[in-house]
């Protein structure tokens, strides 16, 4: 089995620009719609924030063990994807992913999800197009909880050391 790789999403550094959509639609129907995107940016205007949605290939995917059909199945490469010659589109994979990534394919009515863009040696294309900030990366799993612990910790950091270090001066006042 080839290593497996899953895409981390920083959705600090997400401006919003959908190149990540665009990118995945011409790659998978050769057009430039966010309707046939298997990435979508949910936006919360009213706080300037994006955040990029797709199928994390969950261990324990629920939206396997719901399909009525077995439609949804993962492949060598880890991804959850839906087989269109079984899929009813029934969208039982939609209403139970918690993550809402599985989305219906407007030109079949069939469940699609992200494939990695399993056939391409480069990767995801979604990946590929985020230059502005980054905010996808394509990483090793093993290196996945590192990537996101190391941002997380970095947020802790900013947020608790000033804090830290306010105290510990004054301590060293109060005793002197």
């Amino acid at each position: 089995m080839q290593q497996r790789k899953v895409i981390v999403i920083d959705p600090d550094k997400c401006t919003g620009c959908h190149s990540c959509e665009m990118a995945c639609s011409i790659k998978h129907f050769a057009k430039c719609s966010p309707l046939l995107s298997r990435i979508q940016i949910q936006e919360f205007r009213d706080v300037n924030t994006f955040i990029p949605i797709t199928c994390v290939a969950c261990e324990d995917a629920p939206c396997i063990k719901v399909c009525p059909m077995g439609a949804r199945i993962r492949l060598e490469s880890g991804a959850v994807v839906t087989n269109e010659d079984v899929c009813l589109g029934c969208r039982a994979c939609i209403y139970t992913c918690p993550f809402g990534a599985p989305v219906i394919d407007p030109e079949n009515g069939k469940a699609m999800s992200c494939d990695l863009c399993n056939d391409d040696l480069l990767g995801p294309w979604c990946v590929k197009a985020c230059t502005m900030q980054g905010a996808l990366q394509f990483v090793d799993i093993e290196k996945c909880s590192k990537t996101v612990g190391r941002g997380f910790a970095y947020t802790l950091k900013e947020e608790y050391a000033p804090q830290a270090v306010q105290k510990e001066a004054e301590a060293s006042f109060s005793f002197g």
